[in-house]
Formats: C-alpha cells, sequence, structure tokens
C-alpha cells in the first residue's frame, strides 16, 4: 500500500471540516439561494476570514462552489448535506460531534486498557450521555434512521415476516414501516426505551408500541423478532443478557434475525473493522466474527438456522429455541 503521509491529515481535517459545515446548516443556507462568504459567516453567527479558510478547503474537495460572482451555491455532493433532502446525509455527520471525536482521539487507552475512552473522559456511558443531552440524543437518533434509510428495504423484501413481528430496540419504527408496506403480517410490535417511543407516531392498529428496556424479561411474545444493530453496540456479558431476555420471550416457533456485520463473513470487511474501533472507544461495543456470535447466541440458549448476507455490510443471522439449555457463563470478552 503506498500513499502520502500527509493524506492522514487531509482525511481527518475533512471529516472534521463537514462536520463544522453540517453543523453551522451552511448547506441549507445555500440551498435557499447562492451567498457571499460575508453573507455566510453573518448568518452562521461565525468570523469571515476563517469560515473563508474552511469553505476553501471544501470548495478543493467538491464540497461547496464558488462561483465567479464570488457566491458559494451547493455542488451534487452538498445537496446532500441538505436537512430536507431525500437520503440526506447530514444527521451521519452531525451525530459524530465534539464528544465522540474525543474517544476516538483516546482509541490508545481502549486498546491498553481495553475499556470505552468514552467513560473515562465523560464519567458516564454514551447513553447516559445521551440521555443528559436530548439534542445529541436526536442527532443519534436520525443518524441510525439515517443509515437504516439504506439498509431496511433490503431487510423487508430478502427476509420472511409473518404472525407478529417485534423489532427490539426498533427506534421510530422506520424498519417496522418498510416490513409492513412489504409484507402480510398479523401485527407489528415496536420495542425501545419509553423516551424513544414516544417520539414515534402512529401508523395504524398493526403497529403496536410498548416502551421498557431490553435489558429486562420482556412482557410479550411473537413469531418474529429482530435486533438490529443492537448487538454491537454493547459487550459479551451484556449481549447475552439482551439475547436471553429475547429467548425467554421466544415460543417454539418463533424466530430472531440478528442483523449486524459479521467481521470475517461480510464483504466490506475494511468499514467492518473501523466501525469495531469506534464501537471499542465509544460504547465499548465490538463487531464480532462468525465463531464469536456463534458462541454467544449457544450461550444464550439459541442456535443457529441461517446465515444471509443483506448488502455488503449487513447479515441476517436467523436463530431459534436451542433444545438444550444454555451453558451459563460460556462467553467470554
Amino acid at each position: 500500500m503506498s500513499f502520502s503521509i500527509f493524506s492522514l491529515l487531509t482525511t481527518i481535517m475533512f471529516n472534521r471540516a463537514l462536520y463544522v459545515a453540517a453543523d453551522l446548516n451552511i448547506a441549507d443556507h445555500l440551498a435557499l439561494q447562492p451567498m457571499t462568504v460575508q453573507e455566510l459567516a453573518h448568518v452562521t453567527n461565525s468570523k469571515t476570514e476563517t469560515l473563508q479558510r474552511m469553505l476553501y478547503f471544501l470548495e478543493l474537495h467538491d464540497v461547496f462552489k464558488r462561483r465567479e460572482d464570488m457566491r458559494y451555491c451547493l455542488t451534487d455532493f452538498s445537496e446532500l448535506m441538505c436537512e430536507k433532502r431525500l437520503n440526506s446525509i447530514k444527521p451521519f455527520l452531525l451525530h459524530d460531534d465534539e464528544t465522540r471525536w474525543n474517544s476516538f482521539g483516546h482509541l490508545g487507552y481502549s486498546i491498553t486498557n481495553g475499556t470505552a475512552a468514552f467513560d473515562k473522559l465523560y464519567n458516564m456511558d454514551y447513553f447516559q450521555h445521551l440521555q443528559k443531552n436530548p439534542q445529541l440524543s436526536t442527532r443519534f437518533n436520525d443518524a441510525m434512521i439515517a443509515i437504516s434509510s439504506q439498509e431496511d428495504p433490503a431487510i423487508a423484501t430478502k427476509l420472511v415476516f409473518q404472525g407478529i413481528v417485534a423489532d427490539i430496540g426498533g427506534g421510530k419504527g422506520q424498519l417496522l414501516h418498510h416490513i409492513i408496506a412489504n409484507n402480510t403480517i398479523a401485527q407489528g410490535i415496536l420495542f425501545d426505551l419509553p423516551e424513544v417511543i414516544s417520539q414515534t407516531n402512529n401508523v395504524g392498529l398493526s403497529y403496536l408500541k410498548i416502551g421498557g428496556s431490553f435489558f429486562e424479561p420482556l412482557s410479550f411474545s411473537a413469531d418474529i423478532f429482530i435486533l438490529k444493530r443492537i448487538l454491537h453496540d454493547w459487550n459479551d456479558e451484556k449481549a447475552l443478557t439482551i439475547l436471553s431476555n429475547i429467548r425467554q420471550a421466544m415460543d417454539v416457533n418463533s424466530r430472531l434475525y440478528i442483523i449486524e456485520g459479521i467481521l470475517d463473513f461480510s464483504e466490506d470487511k475494511k468499514l467492518l473493522a473501523a466501525i469495531d474501533l469506534a464501537l471499542l472507544t465509544v460504547f465499548q461495543g465490538r463487531e464480532r466474527t462468525q465463531s464469536e456470535f456463534a458462541g454467544l447466541i449457544a450461550a444464550a440458549g439459541l442456535e443457529i438456522v441461517s446465515i444471509q448476507k443483506l448488502d455488503s455490510v449487513i447479515c441476517a443471522i436467523e436463530c431459534k429455541k436451542s433444545v438444550e439449555a444454555p451453558i451459563a457463563n460460556a462467553v467470554h470478552v
């Protein structure tokens, strides 16, 4: 592999400049009309000279374009940064705020200690931090919706859904929307924290909203349970608790779809490896190999029925209840 060492700095600063541009709503302002740097500085409450330096950097990367009349306008890329645009990338850019970035910068701590740098820096875990910061919580949920919008159609059409379908930790119900639209099911159940459930919209009689924690026993059963991008946020001990609670709620014919990337099975292994390190520093979570999933699933009293690739990253691990009792303490971090 050959590259200029200076390209590393370019990548770092490009990431942060995109975040600041999104945070200042620059693309949204330019969507209304082209503006000079002085006008942009005024509406974003920024210093003209320093804003100009950032805009020049982003212009070199085709994020914005400066016209002959010295007014900035959108490019194809920055069109995607507009909040109201379909499939906007703005939510994803905004959820990597300073606290997450600081955690990435302390990767060395996480590597040598095996724990989340975020917890050390802020004396709480990331989800506790979200509960204390409503704006950041909204940005995080919006980012998850932005990611889901690209994945949910494949999930809803490539997997079999029937009877009662329960999405555990399903956010605002975006995946259930696609499942209901593409499958004939008896009922959908959206299960998430009460504060998340309270932000969802009613979508009909087939959609039941239940607030609670997946770290506690579930009060309902279903034919199909879904865990989408949940387990990778947690270490093995907590992931085992989640799986065990779902197993207890499953009937003999119930199925669980664990939808995650698999380090040694998914196609885009470089992306998954990068996500794995980000999860370590922020959540003390992890991406897992196929054998690591197998051990975790078996320890929860489940067994794998099949594994199916859904796109270049995510896969569906279909599970059923094992006829054998789970082996206690079978999973080690």
